[in-house]
């Protein structure tokens, strides 16, 4: 669903504005050690946010716009390497199953920390990495917010088809729509009318229709999967070093979002 290089990522610049503190987590399912970092204002803040890229070996460095503008407007953000990649062990492994397992144990992890108890915790997932985002919450872990960035829900018809089941009672499986009527927590989902892995207005159609008050609908014309003012000729030309080079539309959409969140 994303890209499957990792050479553009890049490190937030004027990094001696902010702390950074390594924060490491097992899968205990297969006992692999996945290496993140939380950047944070050296002022007092109260939202972190925990970025999910798509697929593909992603480090730590992605999305670094959308980092780096959270970071000006003191949101922490928590970012980890993918399986295989950077600090992180184990294999490299593009599947939507292991980024959603990857993510558990990474918001489990930061919740226990005792430092991070008392922030409002919320994760942004781009493309897989919002339907990683979509399972945690159902998995009950404490998010207290979600964005979906470019989220493909409704790709082969599964907005209405059963698919996510919680480790509690994997039988019983429900769908992105019976979870979205229901869901108790802010939510944004943003993409783009020039997004090609989905239909950006028939799934915002879709959302909109169940008439939940906590769930804000934003489609952005002329912007790609990345959210960046382009079509998706990139799966084409392999021109991966702009792709988070998110539109400033979307950046300040999203930034203000949280901001105003009470």
């Amino acid at each position: 669903m994303a890209q499957k290089s990792y050479d553009f990522g890049k490190e937030i610049q004027n990094a001696d504005q902010y702390n950074f503190e390594e924060i490491n987590f097992i899968d205990s399912e297969d006992n692999t050690k996945l290496s993140g970092t939380l950047i944070f204002p050296k002022t007092e803040y109260s939202k972190i946010v925990v970025i999910v890229p798509g697929s593909g070996n992603d480090t730590r460095n992605s999305h670094y716009i959308l980092a780096e503008e959270l970071l000006k407007n003191g949101i922490a953000v928590y970012r980890f390497d993918d399986r295989g990649v950077g600090k992180s062990g184990g294999k490299a492994n593009f599947s939507v199953d292991q980024i959603i397992k990857d993510l558990y144990y990474a918001l489990d992890n930061i919740q226990k920390n005792d430092s991070l108890h008392k922030k409002q915790i919320g994760v942004a997932g781009h493309s897989l990495g919002g339907i990683a985002t979509i399972d945690a919450y159902h998995e009950g872990l404490k998010i207290d917010f979600l964005i979906l960035m470019a989220t493909p829900i409704e790709k082969f018809h599964k907005f209405n088809q059963p698919q996510y089941s919680s480790k509690t009672n994997p039988e019983v499986k429900v769908s992105t729509k019976t979870l979205f009527q229901n869901l108790q927590i802010p939510m944004l989902f943003i993409a783009g009318t020039n997004d090609s892995f989905f239909h950006c207005e028939k799934t915002a159609a879709l959302v909109n229709a169940l008439n939940n008050k906590n769930i804000e609908v934003k489609t952005l014309s002329g912007l790609n999967h990345f959210l960046k003012a382009d079509t998706d000729t990139w799966k084409k030309t392999k021109e991966f070093d702009t792709l988070y080079q998110i539109n400033n539309k979307a950046l300040n959409d999203i930034v203000n979002w949280i901001t105003n969140l009470k």
